[in-house]
């Protein structure tokens, strides 16, 4: 699954293309009461303006594809999208993916710094979550270094290690490296003694 800001409506209302008026709505109530100011969920994943944002882009998906018009359009500007990405992926395909450098994995390793790794293999993050069985959410907080969002260290760490595992990469540089960086947070946060 791509990062939220990166999906398309029915990718944010989790509906497929072919989706009729009745699924969009019932897909848009769904996100409301996950997304909601109620909602207690994403109350603990996202602050108030993350919760803002998000509610926003499922109201402006539900209006684009609840309208006929509207949804006629933003199929056709989607449709010229997917085949610009089907060509660069084509094209990325030719060429095999090469690992890190070891160099990459030595010393801190901040979220960014996976995400740029990963990219690089040609891997998306959608594919480590289906393998992993790890909740995208949890996979997007760490390539963002969104520490707060994150789960209780001992679930970190496995996936951490699963994360490296997926790429074929030195889990053990790979934890240390982002616990470096994880760890100096936890500091910073820490109260004063």
């Amino acid at each position: 699954m791509k990062r939220f800001s990166d999906q398309n409506y029915y990718e944010i209302l989790e509906v497929s293309y072919r989706a009729t008026w009745g699924e969009i709505q019932k897909a848009y109530e769904l996100a409301k009461k996950t997304y909601g100011t109620d909602s207690i969920a994403s109350y603990s994943l996202f602050d108030q303006d993350d919760r803002e944002l998000i509610f926003k882009k499922i109201e402006l998906a539900y209006q684009t594809l609840i309208d006929q018009e509207k949804r006629r359009k933003y199929d056709e500007d989607l449709a010229k999208t997917v085949d610009e990405v089907a060509q660069n992926i084509a094209a990325a395909q030719e060429a095999p993916a090469a690992p890190p450098p070891e160099e990459a994995l030595s010393g801190e390793i901040t979220g960014k710094i996976l995400k740029g790794l990963r990219e690089r293999q040609g891997i998306s993050l959608q594919e480590i979550a289906d393998r992993t069985r790890i909740n995208i959410t949890y996979l997007c907080c760490i390539e963002e270094d969104n520490f707060r969002a994150l789960p209780a260290e001992v679930y970190l760490r496995s996936y951490i290690h699963q994360y490296a595992q997926m790429l074929h990469w030195d889990s053990k540089k790979v934890l240390e490296g982002y616990f470096k960086v994880y760890q100096r947070w936890q500091k910073e946060k820490a109260p004063p003694t």
